[in-house]
């Protein structure tokens, strides 16, 4: 065997070598993240237990569950992406089922509001109902305001209105000021996904579109709107040949 044939060899060996060991720290890696996942799980199916006996005790405690199932169906988004991502998939998402929204938004800003300063909900849709994977929704929902409360300067305006086609959420909060070495070009116009509002921003994106709808984030020097359009089930289905209502602008 020639000295190139060995050097050939010997390379072969340690590329195999070093693929074997890559495997073995990715499975490692995996069996965390399934371990991980499974620690997760049994907490929030206990909590959802907690939240049918909250119902069942008295109105108030009613109240709170409403809120607390809310973030649950967030984390039962997460945790079902997190177990298609062992895989290398991504989560295929939850059973459709009608959602009212204004209960619905209601709940999922509950709990920030002890994080903020203000906090005001302009309900202009009137009763509006979706028909949504409830999980996609809270994520789509739950990272906005994740989003305003973490970037914002502590408050935050929610505004719901009727547009052709569906209900638009606006979220609106002014930006903390950090000085003139953290401001930097903003482009203008309304965009999607902006990669500097972290990870919840793109999360948020993918639910909108997984609900038929869209997420638009303007970033500006001095205050951020977050704007969630979202179609709307209709209140019935017209007759054949007979056209639904319109929706107001």
């Amino acid at each position: 065997m020639t000295a190139v044939s060995l050097a050939c060899l010997g390379g072969a060996v340690a590329c195999l070598a070093v693929g074997l060991v890559a495997l073995w720290a990715l499975r490692r890696r995996l069996d965390l993240v399934a371990r991980a996942e499974h620690e997760l799980r049994g907490p929030a199916t206990a909590l959802a237990l907690a939240c049918q006996r909250m119902r069942r005790d008295s109105a108030a405690a009613a109240r709170h569950a409403v809120v607390l199932e809310a973030q649950l169906e967030r984390l039962r988004a997460g945790l079902e992406d997190l177990a298609a991502a062992r895989r290398g998939r991504r989560g295929a998402g939850g059973a459709v089922s009608p959602v009212e929204l204004g209960p619905f938004v209601r709940a999922a800003l509950e709990p920030w509001r002890a994080a903020l300063r203000r906090c005001s909900l302009d309900w202009r849709a009137g009763a509006a109902t979706a028909l949504a994977d409830r999980g996609r929704l809270a994520q789509a929902i739950g990272n906005v305001l994740a989003n305003s409360v973490e970037h914002g300067a502590g408050e935050l305006d929610v505004r719901a209105r009727r547009v052709p086609g569906g209900i638009r959420l606006e979220f609106r909060n002014g930006n903390r000021q950090l000085g003139p070495a953290a401001e930097e070009a903003k482009p203008e116009g309304l965009e999607a996904g902006r990669a500097d509002r972290g990870k919840g921003v793109a999360i948020a994106s993918q639910a909108a579109r997984d609900l038929g709808g869209r997420l638009l984030v303007d970033v500006q020097p001095a205050g951020t709107l977050a704007v969630l359009e979202l179609p709307e089930q209709p209140a019935s289905e017209p007759a054949p040949g007979q056209a639904g209502p319109d929706l107001e602008a």
